[in-house]
């Protein structure tokens, strides 16, 4: 028994000695590359061989496989992304700059939270900016800064950036409307009575990509695919459209996906402009425009994006014996949830006196977003102050960045002063006209505009998540209902609508209108954090149900 009980502390003794020689060894590693890279930035003899960076890169990428669980490695991956970043200042070869793009993504997807993610976003933000001129990376880049270290010490650089970015887009917006005038002068007449377009924005991942075109006017447009042997193309015309020189100079757009290569456009005719979508393997496309500004938004999805319940249930029929890892594949775990305070900045959505719907909105949001990190989700913004962000950019953040829900939050309002109480939306055509009332003060548009926008719906419907949607809807509209009893909230119920905010969200989405601002009682409620607390605690157990009535079809519980 004594023999086993000293071989027992000998085996502890010896297995913490290596873990701890091990950890040391790891960090000399690291400071070992640290003091070099330091030092040879500073050397401007040394620093212009490759060579030399190349064998720092390897110190902290043996630091990096050391102890990949360990505090070193996301250090490493850090100063992997610096190393190629400074090697490509004195290279001036793209490729460097994409590796260094390449690490400091890699830092913040293997060690999300990390201390220095910011930090390595940001110099991200600036290669794309600065070096390859892609700000609409960058400026995705600076959102998820802003999003997901609103504590950090970066986040203030990055909402400059941000501001600058705002102000060169809506400059520039301003500016086209005049442009070289007097040297366009024949193409001016040409061109009289034609909308023209004024920014092209786009945002990517993986299997999704959202290309917005501004103009300064409404247009009809339309759309076809022409079948290819290598990849076939979607083909989009905006009719009674003409292209600035500025743009005829850039011609296309450069994507890379393997669904979507790239985009090319043109004046195809004097009054019409024509995009030409280079696609292979999609799953879906839809195409639809918005207004005030007006602009034509073009959705493409890659066949990378299986998530539906319909799939579930059929795995289920197959084989009993799922497990969590079917609910992961299927993109079904709910792990990430994207808060939207709707409004912001020079929208500040319904008022009453000083009371502004854009500030509750707000307040609810970061209460809410504690409570949801309290129960373990990862929790993103598409607002975390007072900022003014389109309505098409908000379901795109919640895309590109990989949420798993969308929850929208507002106030409501209404002329009769006597309508109050709680409703939940979900994207639909309108079912009543208190519903189309609601979708065209969101949305900034008349009512009569709403019947127009429900013609579009047939074409969003494909990939939107209708049943699942409404699922969540009604599960947090009941939880709230509960965690609100004692404030005695009016029931008005799960309604659908066409929201703007709501289209084309890829995972389940919902609009909140918390109570109507036109309302004593409601006004009274919405002002008081402990009724906001409420309307939150109801919104996380709605969630919870929501996730356990996933797992149930998959035959966890």
């Amino acid at each position: 028994m004594i023999k086993k009980l000293v071989l027992l502390v000998f085996l502890i003794f010896f297995c913490t000695f290596t873990y701890t020689s091990y950890s040391a060894s790891c960090r000399s590693l690291f400071y070992e590359g640290y003091k070099s890279f330091y030092s040879l930035k500073k050397d401007k003899k040394r620093s212009r061989y490759r060579k030399n960076w190349v064998k720092i890169k390897d110190l902290f990428y043996k630091a990096y496989i050391c102890d990949k669980k360990g505090p070193y490695a996301p250090k490493s991956l850090y100063y992997i992304g610096r190393t190629y970043q400074e090697l490509g200042k004195r290279s001036y070869l793209k490729k460097d700059f994409l590796k260094a793009i390449k690490y400091f993504d890699l830092l913040v997807k293997k060690y999300p939270g990390h201390s220095w993610g910011d930090d390595a976003k940001l110099y991200s933000a600036k290669i794309k900016l600065n070096r390859f001129k892609n700000i609409e990376d960058a400026y995705i880049d600076l959102l998820y800064i802003v999003n997901m270290y609103p504590k950090g010490d970066k986040v203030r650089e990055a909402q400059k950036l941000l501001k600058e970015l705002d102000d060169k887009y809506l400059k520039k917006l301003k500016g086209n409307l005049t442009e070289r005038k007097k040297s366009n002068s024949s193409f001016a007449k040409k061109a009289k009575g034609l909308a023209k377009v004024v920014n092209i924005r786009k945002w990517s991942d993986k299997d999704y990509a959202r290309v917005v075109v501004d103009l300064t006017d409404k247009v009809k447009f339309r759309k076809f695919v022409l079948k290819g042997n290598l990849y076939s193309r979607l083909v989009v015309d905006l009719e009674g459209t003409f292209l600035p020189k500025s743009f005829l100079r850039i011609k296309k757009i450069e994507l890379k996906r393997k669904f979507l290569y790239q985009v090319r456009f043109a004046q195809f005719r004097k009054n019409v402009v024509r995009f030409v979508f280079y696609v292979n393997h999609i799953k879906d496309f839809k195409v639809f425009a918005l207004e005030n500004p007006f602009r034509v938004v073009v959705d493409i999805y890659g066949k990378g994006d299986l998530g539906n319940i319909k799939l579930v249930k059929e795995a289920v029929k197959k084989s009993q014996k799922v497990s969590e890892s079917l609910i992961e594949q299927l993109g079904l775990d709910i792990r990430t949830i994207m808060i939207d305070p709707g409004h912001g900045g020079k929208d500040p959505g319904a008022i009453y006196g000083r009371l502004k719907e854009k500030d509750i909105n707000l307040r609810l949001a970061k209460i809410l977003g504690k409570m949801l990190k309290q129960k373990g989700f990862k929790v993103l913004y598409t607002r975390t102050t007072d900022k003014f962000i389109p309505l098409e950019e908000r379901t795109v953040m919640a895309n590109t960045m990989g949420a798993d829900l969308f929850i929208s939050l507002h106030v409501n309002a209404c002329r009769n002063r006597r309508v109050r109480g709680i409703e939940v939306y979900y994207l639909n055509i309108a079912s009543s006209k208190d519903a189309i009332r609601v979708a065209a003060r969101e949305n900034a548009v008349s009512t009569k505009k709403i019947s127009d926008l429900q013609l579009i719906l047939t074409d969003l419907m494909l990939n939107s998540k209708i049943k699942e949607s409404s699922i969540l809807a009604s599960k947090v509209l009941n939880k709230i209902l509960w965690s609100c009893r004692r404030y005695h909230p009016e029931n008005n119920g799960v309604r659908q609508a066409p929201f703007y905010v709501l289209m084309g969200a890829r995972m389940p989405a919902i609009l909140i209108e918390i109570g109507y601002i036109t309302n004593p009682q409601d006004r009274r409620k919405i002002r008081t954090y402990s009724y906001l607390k409420s309307i939150a605690k109801g919104v996380v157990q709605g969630i919870l149900a929501y996730r356990k009535g996933i797992k149930k079809y998959a035959g966890l519980y």
